[in-house]
């Protein structure tokens, strides 16, 4: 199991943005990937299996523009 923690840019909310992102994921029909927002710490928590790279590409384009640092656990 991989975990990233993606540190939000402030003018945005955790928990919209994982919202976001898993109607993203929805969308692409990608599945077995577990997602947690930390508000206190305007924070998502991302968990995958580490085979699973097609999500984990879809996760970094997503995140992209709402991250100002990304931390692989």
């Amino acid at each position: 199991m991989r975990s990233h923690r993606y540190i939000i840019k402030e003018s945005l909310k955790a928990d919209e943005v994982a919202k976001d992102l898993e109607l993203q994921l929805d969308i692409n029909r990608m599945s077995d990937v577990r997602i947690l927002s930390v508000n206190a710490q305007n924070e998502i928590l991302v968990q995958m299996q580490e085979e699973n790279e097609e999500a984990g590409d879809v996760i970094d384009v997503f995140m992209k523009e709402y991250k100002t640092a990304e931390i692989i656990e």
